[in-house]
């Protein structure tokens, strides 16, 4: 496996806050000098570039600005916009030496060192991913007249990708193709699309690296079923939906693990004024952690 890892992120000038919040916490766990960040964005300027730089000053960044041509229109679906297809950019616009890279979402926080997902074997598939916790497969497989029972449905938010592959068989171009043909009747987008191409030809990755749901205690402890078992406590928590950590009177198991990244980027300020997070509610939050963090939560003690 090469020494340097290819970790991706796609996201708009609104969330490049938030993304800095996520490379905070790669930074944390791993050597960010070994670490290549694709950076496919949309509008942000030089001076935001720098700020979000400055989190990870001796990573190797690349910014990739997305062109009005460059990937299809797209019907905005609350906190789904356009900025989702940025991912599925990547066959044509990562740069040419990229063959393998980490996808991850802009609304996660990593609690390992992103070394341990990079090393997974893909086997004979192009594309890594955690099962979604939410979403009936069997539904989805009939619904687009899918071999039943033949594949799970994954959550799009972290994926590992084998670019090289994916690009020899035009593989996130047959997902934007979906998308043009059937945009108005997906209801999660893109997941939607690049579930259909990879049906049954996709590695299931271990849940730890898409910490997806409101966990409890007896979840982590393995009260869930097998496949969804979180081992050893999360990797890698992703907020899902429309809550995010970052909105007052919203409780999530790990919502402080946001703040206590946030802080370690010149956003936390910006982003507590912005979205009316006083000192009171931050204080609640970090007391609430400290009283009813999960048993996994011992990651952040370093």
């Amino acid at each position: 496996m090469s020494d340097q890892i290819d970790i991706a992120f796609g996201f708009d000038t609104k969330y490049a806050r938030h993304a800095a919040a996520v490379l905070a916490s790669i930074a944390r766990y791993t050597d960010e000098r070994r670490v290549r960040l694709l950076m496919v964005h949309a509008g942000v300027d030089e001076a935001l570039r720098a700020q979000v730089e400055s989190v990870a000053p001796k990573a190797n960044f690349v910014w990739i600005e997305v062109g009005d041509d460059d990937l299809p229109a797209y019907a905005d679906r609350g906190h789904l916009n356009r900025t989702v297809l940025f991912r599925l950019g990547l066959e044509k616009l990562a740069p040419a030496d990229c063959k393998r890279v980490i996808y991850i979402d802009a609304d996660t926080i990593v609690l390992r060192d992103i070394r341990e997902l990079w090393n997974t074997d893909l086997g004979e598939n192009a594309l890594g991913a955690a099962l979604d916790a939410y979403v009936d497969a069997d539904h989805f497989a009939r619904l687009w007249s899918l071999p039943v029972g033949a594949s799970r449905y994954f959550n799009a938010g972290i994926q590992l990708i084998n670019l090289e592959r994916v690009r020899a068989e035009r593989l996130f171009s047959a997902a934007l193709d979906f998308i043009g043909e059937h945009d108005a009747k997906l209801l999660f987008g893109d997941q939607d699309a690049l579930n259909y191409v990879f049906w049954g030809k996709w590695t299931r990755l271990d849940p730890a690296w898409n910490v997806q749901r409101f966990l409890n205690a007896k979840e982590l402890a393995g009260e869930i079923e097998e496949e969804r078992r979180v081992v050893g406590g999360p990797a890698l928590v992703h907020f899902i939906g429309t809550e995010k950590p970052w909105m007052p009177n919203v409780w999530h198991p790990w919502a402080w693990i946001y703040w206590d990244n946030i802080e370690r980027t010149p956003f936390a300020a910006e982003v507590a004024r912005d979205y009316g997070m006083n000192l009171y509610q931050l204080t609640r939050l970090r007391l609430r952690w400290w009283l009813r963090r999960p048993n996994a939560a011992g990651a952040l003690s370093r």
